[in-house]
């Protein structure tokens, strides 16, 4: 599960890079977002790994669907690259969670 959600952080570090870079293009302010400051590390975690997995996979699914529609209402090349690119990510993050939800027998099968 670790590696997951270590992949996932190394996405979100890739797609935040090539957003500022075309925020920065078109001279749009950058959001703040989340700091250092927002982060307890000495805190307790607030959920079990086994919830992390679940929210990864449910998370992934709206993403599918969501990048999808996204590149196809985009005429900039750039802005559908990036979610073409997306796409292919969240395809990759699917697949490895799923393996993993089901090799921990956690995942809940469609009748």
């Amino acid at each position: 599960m670790r590696s997951l959600f270590e992949f996932c952080l190394e996405l979100s570090a890739k797609h935040l890079k090539v957003l500022t870079k075309l925020l920065n293009n078109e001279n749009f302010p950058l959001p703040n977002g989340f700091t250092d400051k927002d982060v307890n590390l000495e805190a307790p975690p607030l959920y079990t790994d086994s919830f992390w997995l679940q929210y990864i996979h449910d998370m992934t699914i709206h993403g599918l669907s969501e990048h999808g529609m996204s590149c196809s209402g985009s005429v900039r090349k750039g802005i559908r690259d990036h979610y073409y690119q997306c796409n292919i990510d969240a395809m990759d993050v699917y697949n490895k969670s799923i393996d993993i939800l089901l090799s921990k027998g956690i995942y809940e099968r469609d009748l």
